[in-house]
């Protein structure tokens, strides 16, 4: 077996020095978006990055980066991360049409997960941000077992269904001994247009933080922001609005990430 790739589920040399999973207890709470622009701002940071969309399921990593009508390449039986934005790519989106389902039956889906683990051929990095599919099901907990995690980060929005959900995905971290660097709170509130003042989307009967709720570090907590998902000339909002509030969070949540 070739000693030079990167073997990310065994204690074999690797290339990659901390690998960091991005998760959340369930769908639609903004996990590819705060993976995404994690990862961009670790690479503003001077860290060499690369980000793995493990989300099987929906992998929406290159739609987000724009990168949506690439194509993976294999040589030598490994498959080659795309590079943008000073980042390594490599996503499910590559290797399976846009606009049909991902249909992955337990055993496929497992197998999916292992190549994507065994068969990319990474760079040298100082960080991987995986993109974890949500929930807690077979597939996440096999890609937490085998891909020895440095540490996970985990995102929920303020909503009572969504905080009993992260808590399972804690609850995971924990029972697979992963550490939790903490918790990214998203789409807490709205900035009001004509004041200015924060407007709580969620407002929680307990009055508790969701530090308090959930006994973890709140690594950072952002805004809805409807303008977040969209490209300008195919360039992510962290690319073109570099001077937002919203890209400075990121970049503080990447210092917090690597003072960690």
């Amino acid at each position: 077996m070739d000693q030079t790739k990167v073997y990310l589920n065994t204690s074999k040399v690797s290339k990659i020095e901390k690998i960091i999973a991005v998760a959340s207890g369930k769908g639609g709470v903004g996990k590819s978006t705060v993976a995404v622009n994690l990862a961009l701002a670790l690479a503003d940071k001077g860290k060499k990055v690369g980000i793995l969309d493990a989300d099987i399921y929906g992998p929406n990593v290159p739609l987000m980066l724009g990168l949506k009508d690439v194509n993976a390449k294999v040589e030598d039986g490994y498959l080659i991360p795309v590079e943008k934005y000073g980042l390594h790519v490599m996503s499910v989106g590559f290797i399976s049409p846009e606009d049909k389902a991902s249909i992955w039956r337990g055993p496929l889906a497992n197998k999916l997960v292992e190549q994507f683990l065994n068969d990319v051929d990474w760079p040298e990095l100082d960080i991987l941000v995986i993109d974890l599919p949500p929930g807690t099901g077979d597939v996440p907990l096999s890609i937490i077992q085998k891909a020895n995690l440095t540490a996970g980060i985990v995102v929920t929005t303020p909503q009572e269904a969504s905080i009993a959900d992260v808590k399972k995905m804690i609850n995971m971290f924990e029972v697979t001994k992963v550490n939790v660097l903490g918790i990214v709170e998203n789409m807490k509130y709205v900035i009001c247009p004509s004041s200015g003042e924060k407007v709580e989307l969620y407002p929680n009967d307990e009055g508790k933080s969701i530090s308090e709720i959930l006994g973890k570090e709140l690594l950072e907590e952002f805004p809805f922001e409807p303008g977040i998902g969209l490209k300008k000339n195919n360039e992510p909002y962290f690319v073109y609005k570099k001077d937002s509030d919203i890209v400075k969070k990121y970049l503080n949540l990447a210092e917090k990430v690597i003072n960690n």
